[in-house]
């Protein structure tokens, strides 16, 4: 299953398809000792997480790798923001 991915100075965030799989996404990743919180702020929605930044969400975006899940950038990233790769995880254009 693909999840989009946007990032900020402070934050990563995942968007899962709705609020009972972001949920699930959250539960996973915090129950194998992965920060994941609920994200905030003017864009944040029900179905937002966030993985903080640098080396706490590769280990959080790798978990989900690894979990089966494939990531794509949100349409909402800035073009400029957007790269083959995240944390070397690779992300899909949109």
């Amino acid at each position: 299953m693909q999840l989009e991915v946007s990032t900020s100075p402070r934050a990563t965030w995942v968007w899962a398809a709705d609020q009972r799989q972001a949920e699930a996404l959250r539960a996973s990743l915090t129950s194998a000792g992965h920060e994941a919180t609920a994200a905030r702020g003017g864009n944040a929605e029900s179905r937002t997480l966030d993985l903080d930044i640098g080396v706490v969400a590769l280990e959080g975006l790798q978990f989900l790798l690894e979990a089966g899940y494939s990531f794509r950038w949100h349409p909402g990233q800035h073009l400029l923001n957007r790269a083959e790769r995240l944390f070397g995880i690779p992300v899909a254009a949109t």
